[in-house]
């Protein structure tokens, strides 16, 4: 039974990435009308939206010297009612550097029952171990632990965990011509 809209209320659900796999019961729930069943009238932020303007597409860039946007940060902006983010994106956000103030965000839900972080290259890169990182290019999306993590992986495999992190624009990751890789996280609800 649909509720009358103008008692509907309004959520933003913004997502971590482009929509894919991990977002499909978000979708699924659009589609068959159960959130405006429940009262919701649901917006799924995708990053290809201009909501997210100056972070994750490749012609906006990463804009160090600008605002970028995050899951986190739309929520903690109230612009969004909710994200999804990686564990270490929830963990960077309530941890910031020192002198940084902002709102401490309560996790929810992890989305998944497993965790999805894989760091991939092309098949003809030849790389099938961490410790082969060492000299290579790692495509970063530029969270804040996750140089540290690839670093310690590849030491924990016997390598010296240098390498040369390339901090892209989110959707430009997959453009790295040399030996690409990429770290992708499972997703969590904020």
């Amino acid at each position: 039974m649909a509720t009358d809209s103008a008692i509907m209320e309004d959520v933003v659900m913004a997502l971590d990435w482009t929509p894919n796999t991990n977002h499909t019961g978000l979708f699924v729930a659009l589609a068959q009308g159960w959130y405006a069943e429940a009262g919701l009238r649901v917006k799924l932020l995708s990053v290809h939206e201009e909501d997210y303007r100056n972070s994750y597409t490749e012609a906006n860039g990463t804009n160090p010297d600008g605002e970028y946007p995050t899951p986190c940060g739309k929520v903690a902006a109230r612009t969004a009612t909710f994200a999804m983010n990686s564990p270490e994106g929830c963990i960077g956000w309530n941890t910031p550097p020192p002198g940084v103030e902002r709102p401490a965000l309560k996790t929810v839900a992890a989305v998944l029952q497993a965790q999805t972080s894989a760091i991939v290259t092309t098949k003809d890169s030849g790389l099938e171990r961490p410790k082969q990182l060492d000299g290579k290019v790692y495509a970063s999306y530029a969270a804040r632990f996750e140089g540290r993590i690839v670093q310690q992986m590849i030491k924990n495999d016997g390598g010296t965990g240098d390498y040369d992190e390339r901090v892209l624009p989110m959707l430009g990751i997959w453009r790295v011509t040399d030996t690409s890789q990429c770290c992708y996280n499972s997703t969590t609800l904020i």
